[in-house]
Order: C-alpha cells, then sequence, then structure tokens
C-alpha cells in the first residue's frame, strides 16, 4: 500500500554555483554519503549527478511524509543497482523513522535536461 509520494524539480544552476566554485564544498560532504560521492564523481559530468540525487533525496523525504527536523538528507542515500537504475538506502534516524512507519520500500525515478533534475518517489507500507 502507498504511504506517501513526493516530487521534487531543482533548477541545476543552483548545483553549478556550488560545484563550479568548490566540488569539495561542504554541501557536498554533508547532503551525500561517501559511496554516493563516489559514484557521482565516476560519472563523465558529475554535476548533473549531483543535481538528479539531490532533487532524488527531496522527494524521497516528502514521500516519507515526515517532519522536517527527522532526518538529514544524508541519511537518504541513492545508489544504483546492477542495471543502473536508481535505489534508495535509508540511513541512521531515516531508516529508524521508516521502520517506525512500517515502510518497507521506496521507489524512485530521476531525470534531468539541459537546466532541471526532476524526481519522484513513492513510499510503500
Amino acid at each position: 500500500m502507498i504511504h506517501g509520494i513526493g516530487t521534487d524539480l531543482l533548477a541545476i544552476e543552483r548545483i553549478r554555483s556550488l560545484y563550479k566554485n568548490n566540488p569539495e564544498d561542504a554541501f557536498f560532504r554533508l547532503t551525500f554519503t561517501e559511496q554516493e560521492r563516489a559514484l557521482i564523481q565516476s560519472r563523465p559530468a558529475p554535476l548533473y549527478s549531483y543535481a538528479t540525487r539531490f532533487a532524488g533525496k527531496e522527494a524521497v523525504f516528502k514521500a516519507l511524509r515526515i517532519d522536517s527536523d527527522a532526518i538529514r538528507l544524508n541519511e537518504i542515500e541513492i545508489l544504483e543497482n546492477v542495471t543502473g537504475a536508481p535505489t534508495v538506502n535509508l540511513l541512521g534516524n531515516a531508516r529508524l523513522t521508516a521502520d517506525r512507519l512500517s515502510i518497507s520500500n521506496i521507489h524512485i525515478s530521476l531525470s534531468y535536461d539541459t537546466e532541471y533534475a526532476c524526481a519522484y518517489a513513492i513510499s510503500e507500507i
């Protein structure tokens, strides 16, 4: 059964300005896990992976339907399965909160164009 849905649309320029000035900016270290950063940095155009995953984290947060102070964005990890499809791992308080709400799965879709990144997430119980 669906618990919640979430979507996010992000102007890639918001991430581009941070990335262009300093790809090691604290924003990236505080928002993305080490595994996410390693995956993203292995891409030919990391900027777009950062943007889509940031939108994805926002969409997942909305799909969880929880208080904005309950979790941090780096507790939502978006990696990929063997076919390259994005997958969501919840860590720390995000995992505890999802368990408390009986959330069993989160589906996510990520996409981008030259100016915008978008994401859609569904949480299931």
